[in-house]
């Protein structure tokens, strides 16, 4: 790494445990929390993308990795930190290896992830990372924290338009119908492409067009909120105030405060049941797969085995049919083959 970039060293055993996503042990496969999250990004990118190859790069302990392993996708990924790829969970160490993201990377990807990485580089080495992954997949998931400069390792952030500058000067645009904002408000999907000007204006301009239609009807919400807040204040003005009745409303507030309270939680807990169950339904449709699997390799022994037993009832057929012969030919003594038929018989039954 360049002098003013980070190093290896700086992802260490304290990286990891004291100051990185909460740290204290935390971020691990283990943790519910944020292999609730990983699944979630994986399901999503899944259901979107459809991907069978994914390189995760500055995968870090191979959360996300491991999230698309589960769903049987074929996943890999690459980390700077040695620390972080010998801490991994012992079912996606495997499939991680320590290499840098400015070191060009082997093979073709039908996806590349790269979340939180190069605002840890060095500006020089961004763009080479930028360089190599673009050079091996045709569609990227790129997320680069514009801020939290309390990080110390955060020693090149930049807004996300600047990062999607360069992207598209290696011929990658943003994906406008597709929200990436579950993992983090600046994340994007970058596809490789050669749109025209009009195509990407009217890409822009259907964005632009949501998100102000947005706007204008939040300031004009909030604008008759305000009028309405001033007609209330004025009619106050206008009238002694009803002691029993601000009581009465007062506790009314209270009350709907407290309902609000008690739905919440509600709420939040049908989310973390949602999640449970999502994860329930990913283990019970994998396991049903290799049921699946299992259950036509057995049928194929079965088909097998009864056909084994036809050719063998075939030959014993025609053995009894020709010891029969042999038996029903001369007379007197028994000749040495009606003695050697009788044999047979005998074995047979």
């Amino acid at each position: 790494m360049s002098q003013d970039g980070t190093t290896s060293e700086d992802y260490g055993r304290c990286y990891y445990n004291e100051a990185h996503l909460g740290g204290y042990d935390d971020y691990t496969w283990d943790n519910e929390k944020w292999r609730s999250f990983f699944m979630s990004v994986a399901d999503r990118l899944v259901g979107a993308l459809n991907p069978r190859t994914v390189l995760d790069v500055g995968c870090a302990r191979g959360l996300l990795v491991q999230a698309f392993a589960v769903q049987g996708i074929d996943s890999r990924g690459v980390d700077i930190s040695a620390h972080a790829i010998e801490s991994a969970h012992p079912d996606v160490r495997d499939r991680l290896s320590v290499a840098s993201a400015t070191e060009p990377i082997k093979g073709r990807y039908d996806l590349v992830t790269c979340v939180e990485v190069l605002e840890h580089m060095s500006p020089q080495e961004a763009q080479l990372a930028i360089d190599h992954m673009t050079a091996v997949t045709d569609r990227i998931l790129f997320s680069s924290s514009p801020g939290d400069h309390d990080e110390p390792t955060h020693i090149n952030t930049r807004p996300t338009e600047q990062w999607v500058a360069w992207f598209s000067e290696r011929g990658f645009f943003r994906r406008t119908d597709l929200d990436m904002g579950m993992i983090a408000p600046w994340s994007v999907l970058l596809e490789r492409g050669e749109p025209t000007i009009h195509e990407l204006t009217q890409r822009y301009e259907q964005q632009y067009a949501r998100e102000r239609t947005e706007l204008t009807d939040k300031r004009a919400a909030l604008l008759d909120a305000h009028r309405r807040i001033q007609e209330l204040h004025e009619q106050l003005d206008e009238r002694p105030v009803d002691t029993e009745e601000v009581d009465r409303l007062t506790a009314d507030v209270a009350q709907a405060r407290h309902a609000v309270l008690v739905n919440r939680d509600h709420v939040i807990g049908l989310e973390a049941e949602n999640g449970r169950l999502n994860r329930d339904l990913t283990r019970v449709t994998m396991e049903l797969r290799q049921l699946r699997r299992r259950t036509k390799s057995l049928a194929q022994q079965r088909d097998e085995l009864r056909q084994r037993v036809q050719d063998l009832r075939t030959r014993l057929d025609r053995n009894r049919a020709r010891v029969a012969e042999l038996e029903s030919t001369g007379t007197g003594r028994p000749s040495i083959a009606r003695r050697a038929a009788r044999r047979v018989r005998s074995a047979l039954r």
